[in-house]
């Protein structure tokens, strides 16, 4: 076994806790796409009213997404507002996507916040030395995730950040682990991924050869389906016993 040198994480679930968002996904959906609609409307584009627009924006997620799983590529958020904003007979040529992006004003969730353990185990293995990464299956730029790792003091830590979005494929594509490994120059059998979706995180992270460690906190209940991890953990901290564990191994 070779020596380990790096951990990749997943972003939502596994490093930051959401189980106590405030307000569920329609809100803050809503929310962030009315400041587009009154950006759209500002820039004078004629627009449908505002529910037929969102929910014109709801199927069209859904379309996106559902064609995206049948071979797992990544889902961009402007390509997804593109298709919005056609299908809502607007010429996309005319709208400045990165301004729109803006708009949208991306930020931290209140009730979201790191697990309690987070940065202590991020600053332990920076301290012992491990290369750290970040691969997460958001079809948002990585700029505006790490809006949030900023936020939680996460962003220092990390030596790689990926989006789904970004790269274009999702776990568990090999594809976006294969990105991340050439990224933080190390090999496949020397890095471990932690997180918390057995037929993404865990999966993908099996097929692309890392060892693969399934977090699952208390308030996460996901079906393995068949899927194997090589550990589980329920808090972050039980990954440097592990990981002692496999240097010893080495």
């Amino acid at each position: 076994m070779a020596r380990i040198r790096a951990v990749l994480f997943d972003m939502d679930d596994t490093l930051i806790d959401w189980s106590g968002a405030q307000g569920d996904v329609t809100t803050i959906e809503i929310r962030h796409l009315k400041n587009v609609y009154d950006h759209l409307t500002r820039q004078n584009h004629k627009l449908p009213p505002f529910q037929d627009f969102f929910e014109q924006f709801r199927a069209t997620m859904i379309a996106v997404w559902t064609e995206a799983k049948k071979d797992w590529s990544g889902v961009s958020f402007a390509g997804l507002l593109q298709t919005l904003f056609a299908n809502c007979g607007l010429d996309v040529a005319q709208i400045d996507m990165e301004a729109v992006l803006c708009a949208y004003d991306w930020g931290v969730i209140p009730g979201v916040a790191p697990f309690e353990d987070t940065l202590t185990v991020l600053a332990q293995l920076k301290n012992e030395g491990y290369k750290t990464g970040l691969i997460t299956n958001s079809m948002q730029p990585i700029w505006m995730r790490e809006i949030e790792l900023s936020a939680f003091g996460i962003l220092d830590y990390l030596d790689a950040r990926l989006t789904s979005g970004d790269v274009g494929y999702m776990k568990p594509h090999p594809v976006i682990y294969q990105r991340a490994l050439e990224l933080l120059d190390v090999a496949a059998e020397a890095a471990v991924f932690v997180g918390d979706r057995p037929e993404n995180d865990i999966a993908g992270a099996n097929q692309a050869g890392l060892t693969s460690v399934l977090i699952s906190p208390p308030h996460l209940n996901r079906d393995l389906n068949g899927v194997e991890p090589h550990f589980t953990i329920s808090k972050l901290e039980e990954l440097l016993p592990i990981l002692a564990q496999l240097e010893g191994e080495s």
